[in-house]
């Protein structure tokens, strides 16, 4: 580099130390014969800064003071713990490691603890780090994950320091859908406070507006830098161009990525982790967690929803998981216990190992929560009583697979030609809930009323098979092994 190059940078250097948090590059007062294209260069490398154009920024001005959201996942209410992971990213600088956070609630600062956690399950806590700055992170918590190097599974423990907040659940009564309102106190430091947030507190109008700002500051951050940047760096440069419209948090990091429609958690080519435009995935990875290389955190499937619901054995299709869950709503009954014990009394899932049932149990509550959030009660109030019916259908249906697996009677012990009746009308009746569940089907009272005549039809057609299998039951039973 030659001599006035490096004089140029020392006077830039020496002049943004002395910027205030927001400036014009074009107006730093520096002498006329220093090159735009320096003052950007030197700018664009240093990490104290963000750029958009003309306008430049300091870094820890975006975040001071700001406030962010966190949704504990049901199992870390359930445990008393908050895995730091991604969920302080990217409000601090860049320096302060996770387990450094300083968390304090009022003038307390919360304990940290150290435990074993099974990979599968904290995976998606960190999975905003990207899968490369995931894996450094996991290495580093603690000297006993340096098996991570040389290859492991989803059911492996890893130890991690964690927050404690046993004592600020249970005085709180948490549960999913409550959140933690934080605010940064110290960018440098990793110092953050935070309070309460009732979910009944929340609004679903202002979640949907914060993630929508989101999309499109996502977006923006993505569009106009075409070389590679790490998740952490899309997330922190969205805030700063997304300015006031992400002022007000109406969503964690965590709902944000689950519920986006444009932006979403991928893989390279060379699979890399990274933030991308929905428009622009390929595969069928969008929306999934992307593990470091070589991680499989089960032996079992553990790809979608549907999928995971055909490999567990379960008598439950996915469209009828979603009238469970609706109906609900529409009494009012949203206990996820509750919706979870009804879809699947016939059959409880049969799981290949723990990793694929923790996966398993985080998408049905995911769905759960998807739906419920967005229940229009207005809009399904024709529909809600259809519904009811055909869950009612499904539930007896189930009930009998149930007594049939009670008696050993499982489908191949009973008639092939009186079963495929059953299953006829089985497949008649989700695809007469599959139509009542599009959001695009408003019926009028004369399309509900000739609906309601098609239902009645197919429950008749139910009840005949499944009193006609009933019959099979009080036959005795027959096997190679009663000779004596």
């Amino acid at each position: 580099m030659d001599k006035q190059k490096r004089s140029f940078r020392a006077e830039i250097k020496a002049v943004l130390t002395a910027a205030p948090d927001e400036f014009k590059l074009s107006e730093l007062p520096l002498p006329a014969d220093v090159p735009v294209e320096e003052r950007e260069v030197i700018v664009d490398a240093d990490p104290g800064f963000f750029r958009d154009g003309d306008r430049v920024r300091r870094r820890e001005s975006v975040f001071r003071g700001r406030e962010f959201l966190i949704t504990p996942e049901t199992w870390e209410i359930s445990e008393g713990v908050l895995i730091p992971g991604h969920r302080f990213v990217p409000y601090l600088d860049s320096e302060v490691f996770p387990s450094e956070v300083v968390l304090r609630t009022g003038r307390r600062r919360v304990r940290t603890r150290e435990g074993k956690f099974a990979l599968a399950r904290i995976v998606g806590c960190f999975a905003l780090l990207g899968s490369e700055q995931m894996l450094d992170v996991l290495m580093a918590e603690s000297p006993d994950n340096g098996f991570l190097r040389s290859g492991f599974r989803g059911d492996s423990e890893v130890e991690l320091t964690v927050f404690d907040l046993a004592d600020f659940y249970r005085e709180h009564e948490f549960e999913e859908g409550d959140a933690l309102k934080c605010e940064v106190v110290d960018y440098f430091s990793g110092e953050v406070k935070f309070t309460f947030l009732s979910g009944s507190d929340r609004s679903a109008a202002g979640k949907r507006k914060f993630i929508s700002a989101f999309d499109a500051a996502c977006e923006a951050a993505l569009r106009e830098d075409e070389d590679y940047l790490d998740i952490p760096e899309v997330l922190a440069r969205s805030f700063f161009l997304g300015g006031d419209a992400l002022k007000t948090p109406g969503a964690s990091l965590d709902e944000f990525i689950r519920e986006s429609l444009k932006i979403v958690l991928g893989s390279d080519a060379e699979g890399h982790s990274e933030l991308r435009l929905a428009e622009g995935a390929v595969g069928d990875d969008d929306g999934e967690t992307v593990l470091p290389e070589g991680l499989s955190i089960s032996s079992g499937e553990i790809g979608t929803l549907p999928a995971m619901l055909k490999a567990t054995g379960v008598a439950v299709t996915p469209e009828e998981l979603d009238g469970f869950i609706l109906d609900a709503c529409a009494t009012r009954e949203m206990d996820f216990s509750t919706v979870f014990a009804r879809a699947f009394r016939g059959r409880e899932p049969e799981f290949s190992d723990a990793a694929q049932e923790a996966v398993f149990m985080n998408a049905v509550e995911d769905r759960f929560e998807e739906l419920t959030q967005h229940y229009d009660r207005v809009d399904d109030e024709l529909k809600a009583p259809l519904r009811s019916d055909i869950m009612e259908a499904v539930e007896e249906r189930l009930e009998f697979f149930a007594e049939a697996a009670a008696l050993e009677r499982g489908a191949e012990a009973l008639s092939s030609e009186k079963f495929r009746r059953l299953a006829a009308v089985a497949s008649r009746l989700g695809s007469l809930l599959k139509l009542i569940d599009r959001e695009d089907f408003m019926p009028d009272a004369h399309e509900v009323e000739h609906l309601e005549a098609q239902l009645e039809a197919f429950l008749d057609e139910q009840d005949a098979a499944i009193e006609a299998l009933r019959e099979d039951f009080s036959k005795p039973k027959t096997g190679g092994n009663d000779k004596k």
